[in-house]
């Protein structure tokens, strides 16, 4: 885990400097880990998924005996149909909390930037809710983010260009 980080509290920001901050700020939280991918092809679009009314980015929670480089491929390949994805270098991780049946869970998500040779035929999870996987031009991807996750908005701003 890299300091400072921002763990957005039911979508407000929460800066966290150090290791005794972000135990005492979890201490009330359940973990929950989750890994995934911003995957770029080579004609500079990112891959994009459409869930539950929001734009997002294909992740998912990391499983028993999985590492969260692993789940990241995983995740990205299930939700998206894609079977070409390179993993890359890590990127900053996510944070964010929620509820869950009367608990509170804080979200750990592991990102990672991962390419793509082409534009592959891409295909959405439906059972996972997902209704569309596109491949969007990376300048529009701010865009699609308007309405979506304040984490995600926080992430893309530090990793854009990638």
């Amino acid at each position: 885990m890299h300091f400072p980080l921002r763990i957005f509290d039911n979508a407000t920001p929460v800066d966290i400097a150090n290791e005794s901050e972000f135990e005492a700020f979890a201490r009330d939280y359940r973990p929950i880990g989750a890994a995934g991918g911003i995957v770029v092809n080579e004609r500079q679009q990112v891959l994009m998924i459409f869930r539950l009314g929001r734009w997002d980015f294909p992740k998912g929670k990391i499983e028993e005996g999985e590492n969260p480089a692993e789940a990241a491929l995983r995740e990205v390949c299930e939700e998206t149909g894609l079977t070409t994805a390179t993993l890359g270098r890590e990127l900053p991780s996510t944070f964010h909390t929620y509820p869950l049946n009367g608990e509170k869970i804080l979200k750990q998500t592991h990102w990672f930037a991962m390419r793509c040779p082409n534009t592959a035929t891409l295909k959405p999870q439906t059972e996972e809710d997902i209704t569309q996987a596109e491949w969007v031009d990376i300048e529009k991807v701010g865009a699609h983010l308007k309405d979506s996750y304040a984490s995600l908005r926080h992430l893309w701003e530090e990793v854009k260009g990638l």
